[in-house]
């Protein structure tokens, strides 16, 4: 079925086409223009970019088409993008790897990207982050005793995402700075 039998048959049965007979260029220019648009409002994933476009009602094939050129010539990369967000989080925010790769899901990246992301962030770093954040922590709570005070910190850096090994890694090495 060709374009034309495809725009008789829909106004034959009464749907109306959301596009009139335009062009396919122009049309080609009314996503790309929208996708400018949000990109210019920040990097985003792909997924998200995609999604925001198919909410405005365009062509499925046009999107993916225009995300795949805009992809090959480097405005949009999600694996860029990606470790650009992790490195953030991890020396801003001091998060561990695991909450680092949850935001980065959320945000809609794909597995291998939040994968290359996070492969630089290495152990050493990680413990090295968690006792910064607990000695910065721990002068604060001089106040209460020492169990109080590990069981604080310790959910804490929970919640930042360390492991147990490096909570209590940190905690040891924070109490010690503390009482030296």
């Amino acid at each position: 079925m060709n374009i034309d039998d495809a725009l008789k048959a829909a106004s034959e049965s009464g749907d109306q086409p959301k596009y009139s007979l335009r062009s396919v260029d122009s049309l080609e220019e009314d996503v790309r223009q929208a996708l400018l648009k949000i990109i210019e409002r920040g990097s985003k994933s792909t997924s998200v970019i995609r999604s925001a476009l198919l909410a405005k009602e365009h062509p499925v094939e046009l999107v993916d088409q225009l995300i795949a050129r805009f992809q090959q010539v480097g405005l949009i990369d999600d694996f860029v993008l990606a470790k650009d967000i992790a490195e953030q989080l991890f020396t801003r925010k001091s998060q561990a790897k695991k909450m680092i790769a949850i935001a980065l899901r959320e945000k809609g990246f794909a597995s291998e990207a939040i994968e290359y992301a996070i492969a630089d962030l290495d152990s050493d770093a990680e413990l090295e982050s968690a006792k910064a954040l607990a000695l910065a922590r721990i002068s604060r709570m001089q106040a209460l005793d020492s169990d109080a005070r590990s069981r604080k910190l310790a959910g804490f850096l929970s919640r930042k995402g360390y492991s147990s090994t490096v909570v209590w890694a940190a905690i040891r090495f924070a109490s010690d700075q503390l009482s030296a």
